[in-house]
């Protein structure tokens, strides 16, 4: 039971990375709060200005993409997008923004992607809510950025009034997440379940398959070690095809910076990897989740910073595979202290502990399917976890 009902906005930026996981991180947000009974609107104020098919001075491209994302979703009255270049406000009139801005008790700033404005900085609570800890505070304790075009995060941070990461060991003696001048609080990806009511089987002949950014961002430094992406981890997992013909392995990777991951992906042909291509697989919300019921079950790493820093981060897209039915073999960043493992959810070090999970999912697929959608239930719930995040304010 919530304390609190009310105006809440949501920060995003799902017109400018349309990318369908990117969508479902931060629609379900919006889709659980409303059926929550929360007066619920999305807000994207990114001053990013723009990344895909728009010119540098015509975001008409991203406003548009961004309506038909969320007319798909009923939700076409409930969005707003700030024109940088222009000042001129899409979705909503200038005097509606202002109201909404006016009559909200909750500002969620999701993965930092908003700016915080003087309509903003007056609504009573301002949560920043860090979906990629570690980088987050490295960012926040140092000038180190992901791109010159991004601001300071320690400026960003200091303009709300609450704190929560995806970092769900941040307390742990072994997790080397730093914490800084901040009272972090825990909190993980809200699923709708509903919209996951996958009745597809997977094909006769197993798939497993996961999507990732190889290497979505340029190595940090911080504490005299350097802090890295998932090509890092990869190798990990690379050669599992060899090891297990009868299963099939299906991948989509997105984010390469440049040319010099060729020869990985050769590699990773050569294994018996099927590569598509991410606009097949995610190239929207469908598609993506088309992507998750076609397959078997997931095989995924984590970035490397995730695992050195012991985040006890888990990942969005692990849980959506969950709530479809589909289990999952992760690398785990020390979020088995966290969830049930060896039923539907498994968690890997090594190539071998993968391996082996793998092999207990192909001989009982139903059962840890059954399992992997009970376990997105109990967790993953956005009545649980939204619930949980209004309770901790």
């Amino acid at each position: 039971m919530t304390k609190y009902k009310g105006t809440v906005i949501i920060g995003g930026f799902i017109g400018l990375l349309p990318a369908g996981g990117v969508v479902w991180d931060y629609i379900q947000y919006v889709l659980g709060f409303q059926s929550m009974g929360y007066n619920v609107f999305y807000i994207e104020d990114t001053k990013v200005y723009p990344v895909f098919g728009d010119t540098w001075d015509d975001s008409s491209t991203t406003i548009q993409r961004l309506h038909e994302i969320m007319k798909s979703f009923g939700l076409e009255n409930r969005y707003i997008y700030l024109d940088e270049l222009t000042q001129q406000i899409f979705g909503k009139s200038r005097k509606e923004y202002l109201e909404i801005c006016k009559s909200a008790d909750i500002f969620i700033n999701i993965s930092c992607a908003n700016v915080m404005r003087e309509e903003y900085l007056r609504i009573p609570i301002r949560i920043l809510l860090d979906t990629d800890p570690m980088f987050t505070q490295i960012q926040i304790n140092s000038d180190q950025t992901f791109s010159p075009e991004e601001g300071k995060l320690a400026e960003l941070a200091k303009w709300h009034t609450h704190h929560f990461t995806f970092g769900e060991n941040i307390f742990h003696d072994d997790c080397l997440i730093p914490k800084g001048d901040y009272s972090w609080k825990i909190t993980r990806q809200p699923i709708c379940l509903d919209y996951w009511n996958n009745k597809k089987a997977p094909a006769p002949k197993l798939v497993f398959t996961t999507l990732m950014n190889w290497k979505a961002g340029k190595k940090f430094q911080y504490g005299n070690q350097s802090w890295g992406q998932k090509d890092l981890t990869f190798p990990i997992i690379q050669n599992l095809p060899e090891l297990e013909s009868g299963i099939s392995f299906k991948i989509a990777i997105g984010q390469t910076i440049n040319d010099e991951n060729e020869d990985s992906f050769e590699k990773l042909l050569k294994y018996g990897w099927e590569i598509v291509s991410t606009l097949e697989a995610s190239g929207d919300h469908k598609k993506y989740q088309n992507f998750i019921y076609s397959s078997s079950a997931e095989i995924s790493v984590a970035k490397e910073t995730y695992v050195k820093a012991k985040t006890g981060w888990f990942s969005c897209r692990s849980a959506c595979y969950l709530a479809a039915g589909r289990p999952v073999v992760a690398q785990d960043t020390g979020w088995s202290k966290n969830y049930p493992t060896g039923l539907g959810l498994f968690s890997f070090s090594d190539k071998n502990e993968a391996l082996e999970a793998i092999r207990k999912i192909s001989g009982d697929w139903d059962n840890h399917s059954k399992n992997a959608r009970e376990i997105a239930s109990s967790y993953f719930d956005h009545k649980k976890v939204l619930g949980n995040l209004i309770d901790s304010l």
